[in-house]
């Protein structure tokens, strides 16, 4: 009944896809959830409520004169259940080839086809650390492969094969790009399994199928203590006890020992 946020969907859909890790749909959704807040803030909520909210509390039958509320049987699903069971579940499946080794050939060849440029560098140290002083017209190095700065000053630097930044940033790049590719190809991702599993759930809770009306009151004791309110008295004892503790009246009605929605 309420849809899922596009921040949501695109998660899902990368996760399917597999366009996207499940680290990088753990952090997405985490962010994802700080700026939504709870289900029940959301205006697609405020508005599907008016289509579920009943005329009287399915518990003690208050009317509409009592303050109502659309109050879930279940919890709002949380990640962290879903992670630590597919992480388990992982654990219990024959390992994967790793493919650490052939990422780090692969991580060589991409760095050994790239050319390095001849680059300016201290005459004594070979540093790339240096400093050009115009007011000296003179080079200074600011190398410390020694452990203490080199210091050294001089006018013609030398020169020596070395990455540029923009060669080391595409060197850092492609591997990164092969690290990838070999990351979502494998079916051990147990965060991609864990999310997959917590959206579908999410979903099921937002379709608003597991609530109920009930009155402040009767809401309150759910969520907050483990009582349920008399239909004869209308005093409040223990879920588990089949006779109210006050006016000794036996439990009807519907069941209320469900859980609370948050």
């Amino acid at each position: 009944m309420i849809p899922l946020p596009p921040e949501f969907e695109s998660v899902e859909k990368g996760l399917r896809e597999r366009t996207m890790t499940g680290q990088d749909a753990s952090q997405r959704i985490f962010m994802a959830r700080r700026k939504l807040g709870p289900p029940w803030h959301w205006a697609t909520w405020k508005r599907a409520r008016g289509r579920v909210l009943g005329s009287e509390c399915e518990t003690c039958g208050a009317g509409p004169d009592a303050i109502l509320y659309v109050q879930h049987t279940v919890r709002v699903p949380r990640v962290q259940p879903y992670l630590d069971q597919a992480r388990t579940d992982t654990e219990c499946k024959p390992p994967e080839p790793d493919f650490k080794e052939d990422l780090r050939l692969e991580s060589y060849a991409i760095r050994d086809n790239t050319t390095p440029e001849q680059r300016d560098c201290c005459p004594l140290c070979d540093s790339l650390s240096i400093q050009y002083r115009k007011k000296t017209g003179t080079w200074i190095c600011n190398g410390t492969s020694s452990g203490t700065y080199c210091a050294h000053v001089f006018v013609v630097p030398a020169k020596k094969a070395a990455f540029t930044a923009a060669q080391k940033k595409d060197i850092k790049g492609k591997k990164y790009d092969a690290w990838r590719r070999r990351v979502l190809s494998r079916g051990d991702d147990w965060k991609r399994d864990a999310l997959l599993a917590w959206i579908v759930a999410f979903r099921r809770y937002l379709t608003l199928e597991d609530t109920k009306t009930l009155c402040k009151r009767c809401a309150f004791l759910e969520d907050m203590t483990d009582l349920k309110p008399c239909l004869h008295c209308g005093s409040a004892f223990p879920k588990d006890d089949d006779v109210c503790t006050d006016c000794g009246a036996p439990v009807t009605g519907p069941d209320v020992s469900q859980g609370p929605e948050r």
